[in-house]
């Protein structure tokens, strides 16, 4: 059996214009979290896109800001499975404790974000509410 894992989030699944930023902050819906800002775009018949902003004032340098960046970025991609693949932008904004919270407790906050915006398919256990 093949599995298809996804290695990266290709160009057409990441916001890479000032233009779609500036869409996802202007007319999205703000899910706030502990350690990030998740900003949803609802954008029906599109690809699923992700941006992942770490301000200075925010996170600190450069390396703090890109490991910020990659650490987000990690975790949406391990849920990618279970994500929507169309009609979402979906923008997550760092905040100062992202680089300190212990990794699952980041996940649990990513998780439950994405879960909120209803871009997140809930998880099925075997033999609970009729799922086999």
């Amino acid at each position: 059996m093949i599995v298809e894992r996804r290695e990266r989030l290709t160009p057409e699944h990441r916001l890479t214009s000032s233009l779609q930023h500036a869409a996802v902050k202007e007319s999205g819906v703000a899910f706030r979290g502990r350690y990030c800002l998740m900003v949803v775009l609802t954008r029906p018949g599109e690809p699923t896109r992700f941006g992942f902003v770490a301000s200075r004032k925010s996170v600190g340098g450069a390396v703090q800001r890109n490991r910020a960046r990659r650490r987000l970025r990690e975790l949406v991609r391990r849920r990618w499975p279970r994500l929507s693949e169309h009609g979402y932008w979906i923008e997550f904004i760092a905040f100062r404790g992202v680089l300190a919270a212990p990794h699952q407790e980041l996940a649990t906050e990513v998780e439950h974000l994405l879960a909120r915006a209803g871009a997140l398919a809930p998880t099925r256990i075997p033999g609970i509410l009729g799922h086999a």
